[in-house]
């Protein structure tokens, strides 16, 4: 599999990125082989039974705490992981078929379903092409950030005593969300509009997958989420609220206060909805779009509109002047001319 990185321009999102063709191709396994060079996880591989040509294409696309993958093969080939990293790969096929083995569960792979493993409990991966097709499109999500969302939830849990389902039905509320958290990213890293111009989109983005998938999908610990301190305090959430204010300019995730604080993400959500009727996000939202209010209201700012709404973290411009007008009743613009005494 041969690796490539858009590092150019931006442009615009690629909507289709999950069905569109990787970037570079070859023929022959050998080649295939050839091109992994030291940049991925260890494997130990079985080239394809048939004599017949092999072609393949692939792409990946790389940020921070994931990666994206996309790979096409004329033919199956089977290999097992020997990697030891902790790094949980979460993967949609496209075309073909493929049989895993996953610690001591083994999962019949299609494209109505989501495959799920952590890398170093990869056993066995044995595709099949179907009409001469194989596609696949993965996420991989670095074993750091896996590790905070684990922490953050279960306190000690670590991945590989999980145990988690390998498989979902994406016909399922979970697999339906986690597609199109899936889409968002991968067009968002191939597109390089999250990736590069908003880091926070990214991670939060990432976040909210993995945490749907710790959450939603069977597993050992599961179970825990439902116990833990009978409450959360007024002086987490104050706490909350001040460490917020004073980031306002950072690419905070709620991974990021509820650590902050000292308590988890769960019982920051919690905590949040008893004491203040809102979540930390919206909340977060809230008074950001406060510092962007009471930054158009300086009759010395020079800003345009769009550059304080990045400054302080909106990166579509089309939901912020939406947020904006519900929050304040007038656009920003209309705040520009207010502050300005032309309105």
């Amino acid at each position: 599999m041969e690796l490539y990185c858009r590092n150019g321009a931006m442009g615009p999102i690629l909507k289709e990125a999950f069905e569109e063709a990787p970037v570079l191709s070859g023929a022959g396994f050998e080649n295939l082989l050839a091109s992994f060079g030291t940049h991925l996880f260890s494997i130990k591989v079985s080239p394809p039974r048939s004599d017949a040509a092999f072609h393949w294409r692939s792409d990946i696309s790389a940020g921070q705490g994931i990666s994206v993958w996309r790979t096409r093969y004329s033919a199956g080939w089977s290999y097992s992981s020997e990697s030891l990293d902790d790094d949980l790969v979460m993967a949609f096929l496209t075309a073909g078929a493929a049989d895993m083995t996953v610690g001591t569960r083994s999962a019949r792979r299609t494209p109505s379903t989501i495959a799920l493993a952590p890398l170093s409990m990869l056993r066995r991966h044995q595709m099949e092409a179907v009409d001469g097709s194989y596609a696949n499109v993965m996420l991989r999500f670095d074993a750091k950030v896996v590790a905070g969302v684990l922490k953050a939830m279960f306190g000690h849990a670590a991945l590989t005593k999980l145990d988690l389902m390998p498989t979902i039905d994406l016909s399922t509320y979970t697999g339906k969300t986690l597609l199109q958290l899936s889409r968002t990213i991968v067009s968002g890293m191939h597109g390089q509009q999250l990736q590069s111009f908003s880091p926070k989109a990214m991670a939060l983005l990432t976040e909210a997958a993995l945490r749907l998938v710790f959450e939603n999908v069977p597993h050992r610990f599961i179970d825990k989420l439902d116990r833990g301190p009978n409450d959360v305090a007024p002086r987490h959430i104050h706490r909350a609220i001040e460490y917020m204010r004073a980031n306002l300019h950072r690419p905070l995730t709620m991974l990021d206060i509820a650590e902050a604080v000292g308590i988890s993400d769960r019982y920051l959500q919690l905590g949040f909805r008893r004491f203040r009727d809102t979540t930390p996000a919206m909340y977060l939202r809230q008074i950001r779009l406060e510092a962007v209010h009471a930054e158009l209201l300086r009759p010395e700012n020079r800003l345009p509109i769009h550059e304080v709404a990045l400054k302080w973290g909106f990166t579509h411009m089309g939901r912020f002047a939406a947020q904006y007008r519900a929050a304040f009743g007038a656009s920003p613009s209309d705040t520009v001319k207010r502050a300005l005494g032309s309105y």
